[in-house]
């Protein structure tokens, strides 16, 4: 009987190989173009097989995000159109940190350079970078996943211009991306309303008023630094922008009468009758007000002391008139100095 030999390898002999195939496989994107349609970054590393290029403009540094990593030894690295990700495992916290502050360093300066050639597409540009989010849930949202549901986040990209705060679900990557955000809030009738519950996770929150009512966004920056910088970028932003406007009119009804509003910058409040003569029925400087308020619908009021309590109809949602009266209040004790 013939008998047949076969050779014969340890599986610890190949292991390695199909380990390595394994990894490397999932792990890597390439651009296919570059930022702003220029060319893509040149590969400096040789192309191998086992070796993978992640360039790091405008990618999504992260701690704790998709991963839950209760012993801090992993990072999250995320592609700029939030398609791909690469997570990285230290052997201990101290060397997790150090490779975080590393890749947060490089990203912080390419990031810089990424908004300075983005201004060419959006000239009143002022700040960029990854944020995470709350998602919003409506009041049908049941008590068996709330708990779940509430802790979770979403990665969105967020910009400031001079007079918008714009949200977008990734990097923009060419001139009509970063001309059209997902969602997009006039900073004048933006508010900054402080940090969140757990004050050792960099969180923060802003209100945007629109015609439809409030929208608060509960936000998550990855250090104190970048919310330091989120919070300036916004405040100076909302003040700028009272400044640039000066000037804010609506319709109104006073008394039944049809009236018009004008709130400004220099010389506060002034009603004028409805019409052609344009009468002007009060006048009140700012120091003049007491207090301010509205019924979340369409009434505002406003107390100028001395019995002087004011009604007026705003035929619609009263919100925005309202942040946009504490933007000019604030951005007028910002630049007499009275502030914090």
């Amino acid at each position: 009987m013939e008998k047949r030999w076969r050779k014969i390898k340890y599986l610890r002999e190949v292991t390695p190989y199909f380990r390595k195939a394994s990894i490397i496989s999932e792990v890597g994107w390439e651009l296919q173009r570059g930022f702003l349609s220029g060319a893509p970054p040149a590969v400096r590393s040789p192309q191998r097989a086992d070796t993978r290029y992640l360039p790091l403009q405008l990618c999504h540094l992260a701690r704790g995000f998709k991963y839950p990593d209760p012993e801090g030894r992993t990072l999250e690295l995320h592609s700029p159109d939030a398609v791909h990700s690469c997570v990285l495992r230290a052997t201990d916290p101290a060397e997790a940190a150090a490779w975080f502050n590393t890749l947060h360093s490089a990203l912080s300066a390419l990031t810089t350079a990424a908004l300075h050639e983005a201004a060419r597409a959006i000239p009143d540009l002022r700040h960029i970078g990854w944020l995470l989010r709350r998602p919003r849930f409506e009041n049908n949202l049941s008590s068996s996943d709330s708990s779940e549901e509430l802790d979770r986040w979403n990665s969105v990209f967020a910009a400031v211009t001079d007079s918008e705060f714009r949200i977008y679900e990734s990097a923009p990557w060419s001139g009509e991306a970063w001309r059209t955000p997902a969602e997009a809030y006039a900073l004048i009738a933006t508010r900054l309303v402080g940090s969140g519950t757990r004050a050792e996770l960099p969180e923060f929150s802003i209100r945007c008023a629109t015609a439809e009512g409030v929208i608060t966004h509960r936000l998550r920056a990855e250090t104190h630094r970048d919310l330091a910088a989120w919070a300036k970028s916004l405040v100076n932003g909302s003040h700028a922008s009272a400044v640039t406007q000066r000037e804010l009119v609506c319709r109104c009804a006073w008394k039944g009468r049809p009236a018009q509003l004008v709130i400004h910058y220099e010389n506060g409040f002034t009603l004028l009758e409805a019409g052609t003569g344009c009468r002007t029925l009060w006048r009140y400087a700012f120091d003049r007000l007491k207090n301010s308020s509205d019924d979340g619908n369409r009434v505002l009021y406003l107390d100028f002391g001395d019995e002087n309590n004011i009604e007026l109809d705003l035929e619609g949602n009263p919100k925005p008139i309202v942040f946009i009266l504490h933007n000019f209040l604030s951005a007028k004790i910002h630049r007499l100095g009275l502030y914090a």
